[in-house]
């Protein structure tokens, strides 16, 4: 039967994570707003903090500053390849129905924020075009005749007019899509707290935390009345007794260790949700929104989150990329060359000639 995870979430209020600034970049990087959040103490969210090296597995997730009409934002992104970021397309919404930013527009940009290496924050590229997902018209809003709350194909592409610094890896795409009860590792410099209190420290620039969950559930193609591949991923935030979309009959996936378990907040929107295959990590979502039952303090355990499978979105991230986006295929129907190509970095997927 087709259906909806979002239905049998009544009551739950949902938080698009794109998260108000109001700074310059990058004389007052230090001070901005949304980041993964801790289990509960003695777990603490500097504990989750990346140290911004190159060395870091995580120097190709970027943050994003996004101005437009006198206003600042904050979001994450994914490096996939030397001038190409995968972000959520939310982030680059004027109008909350698709509308896409206007980089001509005065005082409209986009600056990409590179943390690893010397001088943490000191590399800033302002990007030279900006794509959404041809279906995303606006976070919330259904196509027409289907009548729900729709997240789905909320993502992004941000071009660079150079390549970024050397220090930023960059990662291919699993296309396989994601699994029920398979783990991910999230990233972003977005909102953070742990899972008793909450959401407490604003999101920064230059601060990026990682943390971990399992992927519990799915909806569908929102074009096919949710039916179809799968398009977006639900994760819900466990700990201190609490396993809400177990206790909502569900699914009741694996609770992580308290130091592992996490959560999302405001400024992960466009993060990366990594896969660790072929001896790396392998992009195989985005992050983009989240929710608090009511009666849970917004971003405590109890909540829950998700975004977009990267995986069903390859054909848009291929054109968008111009071709430049790696995607590693699905290892059972892949062919013993082309397991040794991903094995090298990925096996590249190139737009058909026109």
């Amino acid at each position: 039967m087709k259906t909806q995870i979002l239905k049998h979430l009544a009551g739950a209020a949902l938080l698009a994570s794109l998260t108000p600034v109001a700074l310059a970049l990058p004389a007052q990087m230090d001070n901005v707003t949304p980041l993964v959040l801790a289990g509960a103490p003695p777990d603490t969210p500097a504990a989750h903090v990346d140290p911004n090296l190159a060395s870091s597995p995580y120097s190709g997730v970027v943050s994003i500053n996004i101005r437009y009409d006198g206003q600042s934002f904050i979001c994450s992104g994914t490096m996939v390849s030397s001038r190409h970021v995968v972000t959520a397309a939310h982030c680059v919404d004027t109008d909350g129905n698709g509308t896409l930013i206007d980089l001509k527009k005065a005082g409209s940009d986009v600056r990409v924020v590179f943390n690893a290496g010397p001088g943490a924050g000191s590399s800033v590229i302002t990007a030279s075009q900006v794509s959404m997902h041809q279906d995303y018209k606006g976070f919330g809003n259904c196509p027409a005749g289907v009548s729900a709350f729709c997240v789905n194909d909320d993502v992004a592409v941000l071009t660079l007019p150079v390549d970024a610094p050397s220090t930023a890896k960059i990662y291919s795409v699993w296309g396989a899509g994601l699994e029920a009860d398979q783990k991910i590792t999230m990233v972003g410099y977005g909102t953070s707290g742990d899972g008793i209190n909450g959401f407490t420290i604003s999101p920064s620039f230059r601060t990026k935390r990682s943390g971990q969950n399992i992927v519990d559930l799915f909806d569908g193609d929102d074009e096919q009345g949710f039916g179809g591949q799968r398009e977006v991923w639900y994760a819900d935030f466990d700990g201190n007794g609490r396993d809400i979309f177990c206790e909502w009959g569900l699914a009741c996936s694996q609770v992580l260790a308290n130091d592992k378990e996490a959560n999302i907040g405001g400024g992960d929107s466009g993060g990366s949700s990594f896969i660790e295959a072929y001896g790396g990590l392998l992009l195989a979502g985005n992050n983009t929104f989240g929710g608090s039952p009511s009666g849970v303090t917004k971003g405590a355990f109890g909540s829950y989150f998700g975004g977009m499978v990267l995986g069903n979105y390859v054909d848009y991230l291929v054109e968008a990329t111009n071709g430049h986006v790696n995607v590693v295929p699905e290892p059972a129907s892949a062919t013993i060359a082309l397991l040794g190509l991903a094995l090298a970095g990925g096996v590249r997927r190139r737009r058909k000639a026109d």
